[in-house]
């Protein structure tokens, strides 16, 4: 999933009316946070990884599964 579709499904479930608004606001301020960039010698990396840095990181990986 790329990290517009992400940011996207986030978005539908935040306007759903779904009780626990503060849970998709938090998760849509994680994912931006975690944006990818085009490295010319890596290809994707993660702007808010050092440790695991290549994207999808561990984070978002982590939020696609459970969430998603």
């Amino acid at each position: 999933m790329t990290h517009d579709e992400l940011i996207m499904k986030l978005w539908e479930k935040r306007n759903s009316g779904c009780d626990h608004l503060d849970i998709h606001f938090a998760l849509s301020a994680v994912v931006e946070y975690h944006k990818p960039y085009e490295s010319k010698n890596y290809g994707l990396l993660c702007r808010g990884c050092d440790e695991d840095p290549q994207y999808p990181c561990g984070t978002i990986r982590a939020i696609e599964k459970e969430f998603l």
